[in-house]
């Protein structure tokens, strides 16, 4: 018997790795997986969430947690839950109400991030996860900061399962055109991120080196746009990097670009680098959180400290002025891409998952 499961989502917007992640498993099993979101947000990504076959439901009811397990509970009963999976504070919460009520379906917690919550939520979420059936760590980084964080998990049951995905697809018409040489990122403006070494290695390549063959673009917004945008008129590279916001089309944005690069300190595992891999395309990630476990250093990409902006200007050169070793590295990129981090693996590994806790 296949089981049934529920997934709590915040919102549809594709344009981040969880709801992308959850219309994977959506298309995978069909009309046996039901969601639910909570935020009225991104609303025109939800018809390729109804496209999968699963049911989709909304509850729009703010921080009004009564509402929403009386919704929740109404949806269990009637399509037969097995399974509910969840992450991130408020899907926590529901989720622990849910077992309080409905004992007998088992709860899935996902860890998407390695972000340490409030002390309040702290206190609340050891009591939440005492609840648990299994914990889904996305990577060796984020189960090593979660179990840090909260030594209870080291006495639950947890899976590491890597993302999988696949090659990008437009869902838009918009189209940038990419100068040479093109260094592409995709990212949230946020200081994590860590898009101003790059900003600090376009200066270093323009201004002192002379590179004016190089640009950089950056799809995303955030908080950090204007300070981003500070930063790169006071070396005048205005003409040689582009903050693109949110795109839809970042599918032909990574088939154009020269060379993938993320500079992020914190990532709990980044999609975008499977997916630059899977376009066949050179990729520089920083040597912090998840990313090393995504890329062999020298083999399927390059890795190199986060905050050091010379780094990233050898790394950048040895790309631009080493073709062949650059095409090598984007070889050995997509063949690990395609034997690590592929759609067909994630979705068995999950179904793997999920059949283990009928079991139980």
């Amino acid at each position: 018997m296949k089981p049934k499961i529920l997934y709590i989502m915040s919102s549809y917007n594709l344009y981040g790795g969880t709801p992308k992640k959850t219309l994977d498993l959506m298309k995978h099993f069909g009309d046996q997986a039901v969601l639910y979101v909570y935020h009225n947000s991104y609303p025109e990504l939800k018809e390729q969430f109804k496209a999968t076959g699963g049911a989709v439901y909304e509850g729009f009811y703010g921080r009004n947690l009564f509402s929403h397990l009386k919704k929740l509970l109404t949806i269990i009963d009637n399509e037969k839950i097995d399974i509910v999976q969840t992450q991130f504070s408020m899907g926590e919460t529901l989720g622990f109400l849910i077992k309080l009520f409905r004992p007998k379906v088992k709860l899935v917690i996902a860890f998407v991030g390695p972000f340490k919550p409030t002390a309040l939520k702290a206190f609340l979420v050891n009591l939440y996860y005492r609840k648990v059936d299994s914990f889904l760590y996305i990577t060796e980084y984020v189960k090593k900061e979660k179990t840090r964080q909260f030594p209870i998990l080291h006495k639950k049951r947890g899976v590491i399962i890597f993302n999988g995905t696949e090659i990008r697809l437009d869902i838009g018409n918009k189209v940038v055109a990419m100068k040479q040489f093109s260094i592409f990122d995709i990212a949230g403006l946020v200081n994590w991120k860590n898009i101003q070494v790059l900003i600090e290695a376009l200066n270093i390549l323009i201004n002192v080196k002379q590179r004016t063959d190089v640009f950089l673009y950056v799809a995303g917004d955030g908080p950090m746009r204007k300070e981003l945008e500070s930063l790169i008129a006071s070396y005048n590279l205005q003409k040689h990097i582009f903050l693109l916001g949110y795109q839809s089309n970042v599918g032909r944005l990574l088939n154009n670009c020269d060379v993938f690069v993320h500079p992020s300190y914190a990532e709990g595992f980044g999609i975008v680098i499977p997916e630059a891999m899977l376009a066949k395309k050179p990729v520089i990630v920083s040597n912090a959180g998840a990313l090393p476990e995504l890329i062999e250093n020298e083999v399927s990409g390059l890795v190199v400290q986060p905050h050091d902006p010379g780094e990233w200007v050898d790394a950048i050169l040895r790309i631009i002025e080493n073709p062949e070793f650059a095409a090598q590295l984007a070889h050995k990129g997509k063949e690990r891409a395609e034997k690590e981090f592929s759609k067909e693996k994630f979705t068995e590994n999950y179904e793997n998952l999920y059949n283990s806790l009928l079991l139980k």
